[in-house]
């Protein structure tokens, strides 16, 4: 067995709680790569539901419903992408900064994923529903059920 002198040890510990603090650091809500955006943020409905503003209310998701949007998050990287070939695919989904937001329609409460991959990311982008006309794989919006616990209606952005 090994010894260690007291000063190693004790420069070991420091290290250990450093790291434990940086790690602290790292999982506060400001390091988080998402945000619920509540409905009276700066853009009430996201762009792809303006058209049909009349029949969309907002709800807010419960921190377990964004619980099980963040757990089933890889499933975005097994989806189609509506109106593009199936090798267009996005890769890590949990890379990008995602904003959430609940919608209803006829009574199923949905939570609207506005997913990009600024970084850094806009300044007012917890506050305000960051929007962008193209842009391809960089930007995409996605439905999820929490009811159910599936994403639907995959979409990016078109390219410039």
């Amino acid at each position: 067995m090994r010894r260690y002198p007291a000063m190693n040890c004790g420069r070991l510990t420091a290290i250990f709680l450093g790291l434990l603090v940086l790690t602290g650091v790292a999982q506060t809500p400001q390091g988080q790569r998402y945000v619920v955006l509540s409905s009276n943020s700066e853009s009430k409905f996201p762009p792809r539901l303006a058209w049909d503003q009349g029949s969309y209310g907002s709800w807010k998701p419960s921190s377990e419903d964004i619980q099980s949007v963040e757990i089933s998050l890889y499933r975005i990287s097994e989806m189609n992408i509506a109106g593009w070939p199936p090798q267009v695919r996005i890769e890590h989904p949990e890379r990008y900064f995602r904003q959430y937001v609940g919608v209803s329609n006829r009574g199923e409460r949905r939570i609207y994923i506005n997913a990009f991959c600024d970084d850094p990311p806009p300044s007012d982008w917890r506050k305000r529903l960051h929007v962008v006309i193209d842009g391809a794989t960089c930007y995409w919006q996605a439905l999820y059920d929490p009811a159910t616990k599936t994403f639907s209606n995959l979409t990016i952005n078109a390219r410039a």
